[in-house]
């Protein structure tokens, strides 16, 4: 088994490396979350609005 301080020397930036496929998927869920956070800051007030009453009658119809 290494020590802490030969695993140190041999690996100086393990914790720090980061390889292509991190970077692009560190990427893409920032994307994801800017594109969440915008989306539901723009369609926030559309589910404080009422329902239509046609709408209404029918997800009654379809739900019976």
């Amino acid at each position: 088994m290494w020590s802490s301080s030969k695993q140190r020397e041999s690996y100086p930036f393990s914790e720090w490396t980061i390889n292509a496929d991190d970077v692009d998927a560190r990427i893409a869920r920032a994307i994801r979350i800017c594109v969440g956070n915008h989306v539901r800051e723009m369609y926030s007030e559309v589910l404080k609005e009422p329902i239509p009453p046609k709408i209404t009658s029918l997800l009654r119809r379809l739900d019976t």
